[in-house]
């Protein structure tokens, strides 16, 4: 999966601190309404299938879970009014995010 990083979410990932891995996540809610939540969060890579990249300074982790439902490339983008925000090419994946 590539992570492409917009300019105003690479200076958002500079004010990280402890400077840590960005893991993206995808998981089953079991919800009707959303089957599937997307989120950030700070972490480590721990499971033996995390994939790791590098883009914009910052490191990213991600599993097979996540690069199955996001697809072949994931945009995050940053509005200091609105959040983070996670685009598929297909959609919306979530925004109004807060690093967890």
């Amino acid at each position: 999966m590539d992570i492409i990083i917009t300019e105003a979410a690479a200076s958002y990932f500079q004010t990280i601190q402890p400077k840590k891995a960005v893991r993206v996540v995808a998981r089953d809610t079991f919800e009707c309404s959303t089957m599937i939540e997307f989120y950030l969060q700070l972490d480590d890579p721990i499971e033996t299938e995390d994939k790791v990249v590098k883009e914009a300074g910052q490191q990213f982790i991600y599993n097979k879970k996540a690069s199955d439902e996001i697809g072949s490339r994931v945009t995050i983008d940053y509005k200091p009014t609105q959040g983070l925000k996670m685009i598929n090419p297909n959609q919306t994946l979530a925004y109004g995010l807060t690093l967890k």
